[in-house]
């Protein structure tokens, strides 16, 4: 199947999948959640060629993850900016970076390499998945998921290809 056709399956990981296209989207959004919002910048801390920054950013955009916008009074050009669908990312982004943090290491450092601290206590903030109805940290050991008639129907049809 194309990464194209992800965008048509009846599941919202696959939809989102095909949004976000490959891991230089997070490079760029943790950028842009960093306050790097300029092209120039974007290119220079992501290392990505102008022209493969340029095809993402327009997706980012095609999809409303993010808007262009115009700099502030009396700056030039423009930078990128947020929508909320893009903010709604923040928890994917976090949730990364703290499975990144404790898989993919060894670090250097004896701090973490970003620290996320919860604003007006400055403590680190570690995100933790909890039920929205009774407020219980949970996991996949703790956890079921269970598919809509139309995402059985899809893929029982899937498997008899």
């Amino acid at each position: 199947m194309k990464r194209r056709n992800l965008a048509e399956k009846y599941c919202p990981v696959a939809r989102a999948s095909a949004q976000i296209v490959d891991g230089w989207t997070f490079v760029i959004l943790r950028e842009i959640f960093l306050g790097n919002a300029r092209f120039s910048g974007l290119e220079k801390q992501s290392g990505m060629s102008p022209r493969s920054l340029t095809l993402r950013l327009r997706l980012l955009e095609d999809n409303g993850i993010l808007e262009r916008r115009a700099s502030g009074e009396g700056g030039s050009g423009r930078h990128y900016a947020l929508t909320d669908k893009g903010h709604g990312l923040w928890p994917a982004l976090i949730t990364l970076k703290q499975w990144g943090e404790t898989w993919c290491g060894p670090w250097a450092e004896d701090e973490a390499t970003l620290r996320t601290e919860h604003r007006g206590t400055d403590h680190e903030m570690h995100a933790i998945l909890v039920c929205q109805t009774c407020g219980e940290p949970v996991s996949t050991h703790t956890t079921r998921t269970v598919l809509s008639k139309c995402m059985k129907a899809e893929r029982k049809a899937a498997q008899a290809r």
